[in-house]
């Protein structure tokens, strides 16, 4: 129980950095005249990160 209490933690805490970089991302994008998409980049980098 505690287990995956702690696994839940954990997913939620790499959910929310992910979904962080990817709205940085966006706002970036965006400040520079590109077009974007938030979910697109939050793709990006759940991709990223399950290859590393």
């Amino acid at each position: 129980m505690t287990d995956n209490f702690v696994d839940d933690a954990a997913k939620k805490m790499k959910n929310a950095a992910q979904d962080a970089e990817a709205e940085a991302q966006t706002a970036k994008d965006h400040a520079e005249g590109k077009p974007s998409s938030e979910t697109l980049n939050k793709a990006k980098v759940k991709i990223r990160d399950a290859l590393d």
